[in-house]
């Protein structure tokens, strides 16, 4: 709609057949971020602007020598529908008015699916259009940084609809390129079609009702290199023009008023969750109830929803979560509320969200999925006998709940599987939860997500929620824990280690999601994610005392674990772990010990890969009495301190000593236990790090009856470390 050469060169294609009628985004990933439904008495100006005049004095006839003088009045709402009218009458000079619309510095958007469901307008001389232009010309002036027209139409060919984009030089050296789609049998004024486009970084994509009639990947701007011009934001525009250089001048045959009936239009994107998310709502809006929120109430029963901006999520919360407060005088069903919000969740195997219950909660939240089932895109508040509901159940208590009241923040994540059909209130439909569109193997696609309340007591319900969203869950982690018999860091046929636990852990909230353990071959799988950033982490007191890590799985110095991002339905491998098997070192002395109630003195001994000063290494005692406590001994000398305060055994550790406070519980006949000892820092008095070169002394004290209950002490080790 901006300035055109007079003659267009345009490949013309054959009219396409009929297609069906899609009001939902063709690919999943796409997720609605704006919208106007025109559902209230005026033009809303939060996302609007009227543009006024006929483009005089630095753009007279909006340079393409239309006739009309574009006025608001033109533009009106009512009955669900935006109508700009044409009309021929005589104002501020000019024989037509009409209107034009726009979204600049209102909202703007780069790459995603925009849609427009409308009746178009007929006759000769009439020129409507849906189109964008750069918000910020950040290349040049037109059209060096672009236009793209979505959906023209000139009166004099009411059966057909042309998609153009325009770029290249700053005017006059510019050039187009665009292809249209014509009806098999009537107009496009004739009833409402659905006018789609499609916009990637290396490709655009035109559809009409569904059938797409044009794909475009090349393109240039004289401003700057290839994606250029069409990778910035642009905005909307929406305008019924009369005359100009392409439609030519009404004639007698021209009726007037004639209108651009518009039922929606809708801007969807990818959302920053990632492609095996889509959001349902994140809130961010703060209005519930102007973003397609609602309520209801049982007997004896109220409540209401409203935002939240101080109580949020630790994770993917933003500014604003909701708030749910409801009261009844009796146990039982206190009501609920939900959104109405069409989705298609094709591929989708979770419903997510954030919940924070306050203290002293005792009720069940029956979520519940509406689909449609007979193609219209909607789920009636009354039954209609023709869409699905599903429900599941979850409870909200004392630990042990679903969901723990008073336990701060929790992400629940339920799969849709576990949903069941639920005829109590809407029946009908195929009672197959199968939210996707005909295209894609189901009837419709969802419409509604409802959270009915039912408290066990009659006390209040309270609660905060947040970042509702679908999740594909089919990425994962896939490796090997294997046995570094040699310690050099690399897979020489060596076996895997069985029975060790890796552990999946959210790298934000620090919780473990979800544990596998290795099997006979050392292999572990971590499956059923969705996208994101995880971190996965060996548990290892799953490994025997003295294991050391050997291979850094991501070479950061991190050998028990790794962080990395995770891609939709990606099996991240091989993710592997080797860890050399532990090794007695040391020399023991002060041997035997005395025995004790099991008849045999305690031994203690050192075990890990290697003696050096920057690997841990673990102390074992065997042979000790049931259900009796000690702890470690180090000293830096040795020495001998016989029965020290009337002990059993002899003390065979010399000079300052310093004791490991980890408790020593033994279980069963001829128990034993170990401990990890960290060398960069010994326990008081000791207080300072072993050095390299340096021998160190342990032993074990521990508590024994026998016959009356005293102390006792293992024999000693003496280790010399790298």
């Amino acid at each position: 709609m901006e300035p055109r050469p007079l003659a267009r060169a345009r490949r013309i294609i054959p009219a396409l057949a009929a297609a069906w009628a899609l009001t939902f985004p063709l690919a999943a990933q796409y997720q609605l971020v704006w919208s106007d439904e025109f559902d209230g008495s005026t033009l809303d100006l939060s996302k609007w602007a009227p543009q006024v005049g006929d483009g005089c004095p630095s753009l007279c006839g909006w340079g393409n020598n239309e006739l009309q003088f574009y006025r608001a009045q033109n533009a009106t709402v009512g009955g669900g529908m935006l109508t700009i009218t044409a009309k021929e009458e005589s104002y501020s000079g000019h024989d037509y008015t009409s209107a034009r619309l726009r979204t600049k510095g209102l909202g703007s958007w780069e790459y995603g699916r925009i849609e427009m469901r409308a009746k178009l307008p007929t006759g000769k001389g009439l020129w409507p259009a849906f189109w964008m232009l750069s918000e910020d010309d950040s290349y040049g002036t037109w059209a060096a940084s672009g236009e793209i027209d979505l959906v023209e139409l000139v009166g004099h060919e009411p059966q057909r609809v042309y998609g153009t984009i325009h770029y290249g030089d700053q005017s006059p050296g510019n050039t187009s390129s665009g292809s249209s789609y014509a009806l098999s049998s009537g107009t496009f004024n004739d009833d409402f079609h659905v006018f789609a486009f499609e916009w990637e970084e290396d490709q655009m994509r035109w559809y009409v009702d569904g059938v797409q009639f044009s794909a475009l990947s090349s393109w240039w701007s004289t401003g700057g290199a290839y994606p250029a011009p069409f990778d910035e934001a642009f905005h909307l525009l929406l305008n019924v023009a009369v005359g100009g250089n392409w439609p030519g001048d009404p004639n007698g045959s021209t009726q007037f008023p004639q209108e651009l009936v518009v039922d929606y239009v809708r801007v969807y994107q990818d959302h920053p969750f990632g492609d095996c998310k889509a959001l349902f709502d994140d809130m961010e809006h703060a209005d519930p109830y102007g973003n397609g929120y609602f309520t209801f109430s049982g007997a004896n029963a109220a409540g209401n929803i409203g935002i939240d901006v101080q109580d949020l999520p630790p994770a993917d919360g933003g500014a604003v979560s909701l708030s749910a407060d409801w009261s009844g005088a009796a146990p039982g069903f206190f009501g609920g509320f939900g959104r109405t919000h069409p989705l298609d969740l094709s591929g989708d195997t979770h419903f997510e969200f954030w919940i924070n219950p306050d203290a002293g909660q005792d009720f069940v939240i029956e979520l519940n999925l509406q689909d449609d089932d007979n193609g219209d895109n909607l789920v009636p508040p009354a039954p209609d006998g023709a869409d699905d509901e599903f429900q599941l159940s979850l409870t909200v208590g004392p630990p042990g709940s679903d969901i723990v009241s008073g336990g701060g923040w929790q992400r629940v994540a339920v799969p849709l599987a576990d949903f069941v059909d639920d005829n109590s209130y809407h029946f009908g439909g195929n009672g197959i939860f199968d939210p996707s569109p005909a295209v894609a193997g189901g009837n419709g696609q969802l419409i509604n997500v409802v959270l009915a309340l039912l408290s066990n007591s009659s006390a209040d319900i309270s609660f905060r929620t947040d970042a509702w969203c679908f999740t594909r869950r089919t990425a994962g982690f896939a490796g090997r824990v294997w046995n570094d018999t040699d310690g050099d860091g690399q897979q020489n046929g060596e076996p895997g280690l069985d029975g060790v636990i890796v552990e999946l852990v959210d790298p934000v909230l620090g919780t473990v999601l979800a544990t596998a353990t290795t099997d006979g071959l050392g292999i572990y799988e971590l499956s059923g994610q969705a996208s994101g950033s995880y971190q996965v982490r060996i548990d290892t007191a799953s490994l025997d005392d003295g294991s050391t890590a050997t291979f850094d799985p991501d070479g950061v110095g991190t050998q028990d674990e790794f962080t990395s991002a995770l891609n939709c339905d990606e099996l991240l491998a091989p993710c592997d772990f080797g860890y050399a098997p532990p090794t007695d070192f040391g020399t023991r002395y002060c041997d035997p010990a005395v025995p004790n109630s099991t008849g045999n003195p305690a031994q203690i001994s050192a075990t890990g890969s290697n003696a050096v000063v920057d690997n841990n290494f673990s102390l074992t005692t065997t042979d000790l009495p049931p259900n009796q406590f000690g702890y470690y001994v180090a000293s830096a000398t040795q020495g001998l301190i016989t029965k020290p305060g009337g002990s059993q055994g002899d003390l065979c550790l010399g000079g300052q000593m310093g004791r490991f406070t980890q408790q020593v519980q033994s279980s069963g006949a001829g128990g034993a236990f170990g401990i990890p000892v960290d060398l960069t820092t010994l326990p008081p008095p000791l207080n300072q790090a072993v050095m390299s070169g340096e021998t160190w002394h342990f032993t074990t004290w521990y508590r024994d009856k026998n016959p009356t209950t005293t102390s006792n002490f293992s024999d000693a080790i003496s280790v010399t470390f790298q």
